[in-house]
């Protein structure tokens, strides 16, 4: 083993400028340090390998002996994600590249016998039992999401990430954005596929959203930034259309946090679920509203002769990031999502995330009850002080400091930028071209690490939606035909 081949590496990786030449460093150090044999050995503690060694074994033998219906009951014990913990981080973050050979074996194998399930014969098990079984497996495994934190400009971070996991074919259809991140989600969930790669090559991207007002309108209890003109500048890149519109376009179900400008008033989650009517466009200039330097909004939605008109008029709306920075628990309710990946940038977070899972030994445990124990503390005081305030206005300020502290900022991977990137005084000013692509570059460096742990996580969710998409366009088939068949009947 040379230290000078494995440092050389180790700087070839920080450098790379594409996906491929990252994976061939990474898997050039894994083979120079000896993490190639880790890959290639079953056991390991941070897993069940008997288990998922027992499964793989029950599964190929089956599919070998064309047992059909063995194998259909076996799958039908359940398809669980994380099995054995097979997703936890320490699996992906001992080597530079990949995991333990067995688990891509087991997620593999488990994907053939999927497949093969669908091509039985319906003579052996009928077209319902299989439909009714991959929408059980589907609901039982749960799918993952993109969620996108806030950060003003240091969202372009966002951009990287989305681009690597496109490009990869691994962009979750579900996809939350507060604040900067909004302004990603809605441009990944209003965009085809073909638009998005145009928007990736950074040719179009406007850099001028901030048009400073003067220092004398915070005294006059007015924003410091035109709210308008960043309207403006959003028009170019997001389009005027509905929630609604935007999934039927696209099919990725975008999800904008916004927080109310008025206490006592509840944050809400917008989507063509929730809201299929608001206009994204408005809704991400909510949740963009930064209180003292954007004015809050008053949300648009098209009205039933489709014409635009306030919705909730009396209701105005800012920042997302205040109240629900990563809204993990409303996507596990609306949409069944048990995996969560996420893109952290905002700098008062960053340098304290980590992935779930991820503390390891006697130090990383204390660690983590010592950081609960404080956040708890200081939720606590800011509760209190709150609830025993007589000022309005102070008392709407503890609520949103509050929210901010109390949140989980937690994921089951986290992406996020290295701290010294962040430079603050570079959060509300325009950036220049060469701080967009820098921080899009350094978006696109921080997901590669975590492109196959993510693609193992997912592959079979993504397989098994797939499958589903295809059956269930064949159930609509034939209904479509009994229909016409009855109508052709009664005439």
């Amino acid at each position: 083993m040379s230290s000078r081949r494995i440092k050389s590496l180790l700087q070839d990786l920080d450098h790379c400028n594409t996906y491929d030449q990252w994976r061939e460093t990474a898997l050039a150090f894994d083979k120079e340090t000896g993490l190639e044999d880790w890959k290639q050995r079953q056991t390991s503690s941070y897993y069940d390998h008997h288990l998922i060694r027992s499964r793989v074994n029950k599964l190929r033998e089956y599919r070998k002996k064309e047992d059909d219906l063995q194998l259909y009951y076996s799958l039908n014990e359940g398809i669980h994600g994380n099995l054995g913990g097979i997703g936890r981080s320490p699996l992906y973050n001992h080597s530079k590249f990949g995991t333990k050979k067995l688990i891509v074996e087991y997620i593999d194998e488990v994907i053939a016998a999927l497949l093969h399930i669908k091509s039985v014969d319906n003579q052996i098990i009928s077209f319902t039992d299989k439909l009714d079984f991959f929408r059980r497996a589907s609901h039982c495994f749960g799918r993952s999401a993109l969620m996108l934190s806030g950060g003003a400009n240091f969202g372009m971070f966002h951009v990287g990430v989305a681009k690597s996991l496109h490009e990869q074919r691994l962009l979750p259809t579900v996809i939350s954005g507060s604040s900067a991140g909004s302004v990603v989600a809605s441009i990944l969930g209003t965009s085809t596929d073909e638009e998005l790669a145009s928007y990736f090559s950074l040719d179009d991207i406007k850099t001028e959203a901030m048009k400073f007002m003067g220092w004398k309108r915070l005294f006059r209890g007015e924003s410091l930034l035109d709210g308008d003109h960043l309207e403006e500048t959003m028009a170019k890149f997001i389009p005027e259309i509905t929630f609604e519109e935007a999934y039927a376009k696209t099919g990725r179900a975008i999800n904008i946090t916004i927080s109310p400008a008025r206490l006592n008033h509840e944050s809400r989650m917008l989507s063509a679920i929730s809201a299929p009517n608001v206009f994204v466009r408005k809704g991400v200039l909510a949740s963009t509203a930064v209180p003292g330097l954007f004015p809050p909004v008053t949300l648009v939605a098209k009205n039933a002769q489709g014409k635009a008109q306030p919705y909730n008029p009396s209701r105005q709306w800012v920042d997302g990031t205040l109240s629900n920075d990563l809204p993990g628990k409303r996507l596990s309710r609306i949409y069944g999502v048990n995996h969560f990946i996420a893109s952290q940038v905002n700098p008062h977070v960053v340098p304290f995330v980590s992935e779930k899972g991820q503390v390891q030994g006697i130090k990383g445990l204390m660690a983590e009850i010592s950081a609960k124990t404080t956040k708890n503390i200081v939720s606590n005081v800011l509760k209190h002080t709150r609830d025993n305030l007589k000022s309005p206005a102070l008392g709407y300020f503890l609520t949103q400091v509050h929210a901010l502290v109390s949140q989980d900022y937690t994921s089951d991977i986290t992406i996020t930028p290295n701290f010294n990137l962040l430079n603050p005084w570079k959060l509300f000013s325009n950036p220049q071209q060469d701080d967009i692509s820098q921080l899009v570059l350094a978006g696109e460096r921080a997901t590669w690490p975590k492109i196959e742990w993510i693609r193992n996580c997912t592959k079979i969710s993504r397989t098994l939606e797939e499958i589903l998409k295809e059956m269930e366009a064949i159930e609509m088939d034939k209904l479509s035909i009994e229909s016409n068949k009855k109508t052709v009947t009664q005439s």
